[in-house]
């Protein structure tokens, strides 16, 4: 299984590749850091300023008029429905947002079921959004988002004056959400999106309440500068979520980083939730991940203080083997009919039973090397049993 690396990856090569800059804005407050230990670090096009606490990139102006499901998009992809759309990579801008010490948050979602099901919106840490731009006169211009919205026929539609970082998320297969579907700065609910309005916000057309205000947002193709702004308590939000990530050998990540025993995982929770009350873990857990495994990380968890989980399981990427001389039976003459009729098929058989056939030799492999390790095992608890007994057990009469 694919590990969740790609957005912790983006982090450390930013601190690597940081480089010192004045922050723009007002001076900093008293006790704060001299000029010297200012610094902007760059993660692509996206800017960290870890004085101020913000997060900046640049957009484009893409749409003026008509019904919102977002307010930036990444470049050239759902721009018919988004004010602005800009070529910073999402995976960048979750990166900068980590380095200020924010945790991913909770997308919208529902809890219960049937009748007692209630709808439960977007909550983590907390962001302020400002854009600067300059008109045709050349003169600077700043606002917050509110001002570029609207409700239907010129009505106000709800104010928004903070947004919630719910981090979109790193697939199975390693790809960051919010990469593929290109959401980053969203006005309706969507899971994937890395910032979302507090608030329910349906998508469904007879429901969106956001509309372009046109009289207020400049002309397409217009430069804007987006600005992020951690709100104060934001690191410490009760609110947060974390990936648990179990393989089939029974080993567990939090977030890429290893844990190696279970007071491990116990010790983790505990400062996880300390930090964040409410902190919910999701565990994804390979397809040939053993149930024990599963549930002795759960345990662990809740031992320290974890009381939200989302368990998922990812599909084996490899076929299933044989476990039974019965399944091996079906299997094969599974085989001898694909083979028989290999013109109808739109895959080559052989092919495939080639690629299976490399999976048994991995598979082989690994059995070899467990059985020598068990046997190994085997011989170091004989010994440890033997000297113990030799110790612990009295002495026969005439010994």
């Amino acid at each position: 299984m694919k590990r969740y690396a790609m957005v912790l990856a983006s982090v450390l090569w930013a601190v690597v590749t940081a480089r010192a800059a004045e922050p723009a804005g007002k001076a900093p407050a008293a006790g704060a850091p001299d000029a010297s230990a200012k610094k902007v670090v760059a993660i692509g096009s996206v800017e960290v300023d870890l004085l101020q606490r913000q997060v900046r990139f640049d957009a484009e102006v893409c749409l003026r008029q008509g019904v919102l499901e977002f307010f930036v998009v990444a470049w050239r992809t759902k721009t018919h429905e988004s004010i602005l759309h800009t070529k910073a990579k999402p995976e960048h801008l979750h990166a900068g947002l980590l380095m200020l010490g924010l945790a991913p948050g909770k997308p919208a979602r529902w809890s219960g079921q049937d009748e007692g099901a209630r709808f439960l919106p977007p909550a983590g840490a907390e962001v302020a959004i400002e854009l600067l731009w300059k008109d045709k006169n050349a003169r600077a211009k700043r606002c917050q988002v509110g001002e570029w919205l609207r409700g239907a026929e010129n009505r106000k539609c709800r104010h928004v004056d903070k947004w919630v970082f719910v981090g979109s998320q790193v697939l199975p297969d390693g790809r960051y959400w919010a990469s593929l579907d290109g959401e980053l700065i969203s006005l309706s609910n969507f899971a994937s999106a890395i910032i979302d309005v507090p608030f329910q916000s349906s998508n469904a057309n007879e429901a969106r309440e956001f509309f372009a205000n046109t009289k207020a947002i400049p002309d397409v193709g217009t430069k804007v500068r987006v600005v992020l702004s951690a709100l104060p308590g934001a690191e410490k939000a009760p609110d947060a979520r974390v990936l648990l990530e179990v393989d089939p050998f029974g080993r567990v990540r939090v977030d890429g980083k290893p844990m190696a025993t279970p007071e491990a995982i116990q010790a983790w929770a505990t400062k996880y939730i300390q930090r964040h009350e409410r902190g919910m873990v999701v565990i994804r857990a390979a397809g040939k991940a053993m149930v024990h495994d599963v549930a002795d990380a759960r345990l662990n968890l809740r031992l320290g203080g974890v009381r939200e989980f989302d368990v998922q399981r990812v599909p084996p990427d490899t076929a299933i083997l044989p476990r039974t001389p019965e399944q091996a039976r079906r299997m094969l003459e599974d085989w001898e009919g694909k083979f028989a009729n290999a013109r109808e098929l739109i895959h080559d058989p052989g092919e495939q039973a080639q690629r299976v056939l490399d999976q048994m030799a991995l598979h082989l492999r690994r059995m070899e090397a467990r059985k020598n390790m068990l046997q190994e095992y085997e011989a170091h608890l004989r010994k440890a049993l033997k000297g113990y007994r030799a110790t612990s057990q009295p002495a026969r009469a005439g010994e």
